[in-house]
Formats: structure tokens, C-alpha cells, sequence
């Protein structure tokens, strides 16, 4: 069943259109990193001339190209996967095939499970294909370490299996359409809170408390945003200097592995109250 559904959704425009999003935007990003790394620009006095990006560290040049790439990375990814995901079971029912996969020997969580997969699993090569294409390009302009490379395929799973559970249940309790915005709303608040929390970071003490509780909050009942940040922070230079200035004053870029255990864990728990809405459907 799971290979049935990938097999669908390859078939789908939305997808194959993704897909072409996604090179378009590496072949732009690769253009306009190139274009950056052999920009010149006049010395003091115009005597001569010298390439604007050997006036920073390699690292630095680096950090902002990540930095600026990432959020239309996510963008990109978090709407096939709200698309696709909010599709995928009630097409099943709709189109009558639902009946049929019940009626082989298997149960009815197997089936939900695997045909609930195949968009997080589209999902995450696709999320796999366009960072570590930000991350090949950049590097091949701007030599750099990443921070932790092994911390961005669990933080990417977190990320995207809470985004995927959530449309997952929401396509289950109303329609297709509504799913996406609710699904697109809670992504949305999460990301901006999620900024915020960061910026609280950096300066504790200074926010009003209500908004700290308010942070806090939406990050522990839709945690999304901690695995993005845990895929940006596992790809950004290591040596970069901003990042170095701010581990100065106790600030390190990453996020806590209990996060992102807490991530997937409510994701499980969306997933369950899914499987509970799905059990008790008539097809």
C-alpha cells in the first residue's frame, strides 16, 4: 500500500510541479551564489579591484547564504507536504478505493499507517534533495564546516512529521480545503513564535512575560518550528563570526535534543487521534 501511494502521488501535478520548483530554485540559488562569489566591486581610492566576498571570511558568506536560502526552502517543502498530505486518505475514500484496501487481510492501522506515509516520505527526500543542495552549492563557492550535520536528518523527521500528522488528522475531521488553511495557519504561528523564541534567546529578560508564556505555549502544542531550526542550525558554518560572537555571550545556535524528541513524540500522538477518527469511519 505505501508503494501504491508513492506511486500515486508521483503521478500527481502538484508533485511533479514541486519537483520542478525545487531544481528552479537550486539552479537560481546556484546562479545567484556564483554571481555573489565573483562579484567585484572598486578598492579604496580605485586603485584596484578585489572580489566582494573575499572582504568576509568564507564562513561568513556562507552563513548568509544559508541563512537567506532556508525560509523559501521550507516554504517550498511545508506546502507540498500540506497539499499532498491533506489529500492522500480522504482521495482514497472519496474515489471508493478505501473499501477494497480494507478488504485484503491486514488491518485497519496498517492500512492507515501506509497510506499515511507516502507524503512524509516524498516529503523528506524532497526536504533532503533542496538543503543539501543549498548546502553542496554554498560550499563549493565558500568552503565552510557545517555546525552538525548529523542533527539535520532527525531535526527534518521532526519537523515534517508534525506538520504531516496535523494535516494527517485535520483531513479526517474537515475538508480538503479547510485542512490546508488550518494546516498552513498553524505552520505560520509556529514559525513566528518560533522566531521569537530565538530572539528571546539572544536577549533574556528583555520580552514581557505574556508573550514568553504565549511562545512557549505554541511551541509546545505545535513544536514544527524546533526541527526547521534544528535542520538551519545543523548547516550553518561553525566558524561563522556572528555565530562565534554570540557563543561568546552564551548564545549557541541549536536546539535541545529533548525538542525534537517532544516533536516527534507529539506527532505520534496527532497520528494516534487520526488512527482513533479513522477507526471509526463507515466506507
Amino acid at each position: 500500500m505505501f508503494l501504491n501511494g508513492l506511486e500515486q502521488l508521483l503521478r500527481r501535478k502538484i508533485v511533479l510541479t514541486a519537483v520542478a520548483a525545487t531544481l528552479v530554485f537550486l539552479g537560481l540559488f546556484w546562479w545567484g551564489v556564483s554571481a555573489a562569489a565573483g562579484a567585484e566591486i572598486p578598492g579604496n581610492g580605485g586603485e584596484e579591484e578585489f572580489q566582494a566576498a573575499k572582504m568576509l571570511k568564507p564562513a561568513d558568506a556562507a552563513l548568509a547564504a544559508v541563512i537567506t536560502s532556508a525560509p523559501l526552502a521550507a516554504t517550498l517543502i511545508t506546502a507540498l507536504m500540506i497539499v499532498i498530505g491533506s489529500t492522500m486518505l480522504p482521495e482514497e475514500i472519496d474515489e471508493g478505493r478505501m473499501p477494497f484496501w480494507l478488504s485484503l487481510p491486514q488491518s485497519r492501522l496498517k492500512v492507515y499507517s501506509l497510506t499515511s506515509l507516502a507524503p512524509l516520505a516524498l516529503s523528506f527526500v524532497l526536504a533532503l534533495l533542496i538543503f543539501g543542495g543549498i548546502l553542496a552549492i554554498t560550499r563549493s563557492y565558500f568552503m565552510f564546516t557545517p555546525r552538525n550535520l548529523l542533527l539535520v536528518p532527525v531535526s527534518m523527521l521532526s519537523w515534517l512529521a508534525v506538520v504531516w500528522s496535523a494535516v494527517i488528522l485535520l483531513s479526517l475531521l474537515v475538508r480538503k480545503v479547510a485542512a490546508m488553511l488550518i494546516a498552513f495557519f498553524l505552520t505560520a504561528v509556529s514559525s513566528l513564535f518560533g522566531g521569537l523564541h530565538e530572539i528571546m534567546r539572544m536577549f533574556p529578560g528583555e520580552a514581557p512575560p505574556l508573550l514568553e508564556s504565549i511562545t512557549r505555549a505554541v511551541i509546545l502544542l505545535f513544536p514544527a518550528d524546533r526541527g526547521y531550526r534544528g535542520v538551519l542550525y545543523g548547516i550553518i558554518p561553525s566558524d561563522a563570526a556572528i555565530t562565534e560572537n554570540l557563543a561568546f555571550f552564551g548564545v549557541t545556535a541549536g536546539v535541545p535534543a529533548l525538542q525534537l524528541a517532544y516533536a516527534l513524540f507529539w506527532s505520534l500522538v496527532l497520528l494516534a487521534l487520526g488512527y482513533w477518527r479513522f477507526r471509526r469511519m463507515d466506507f
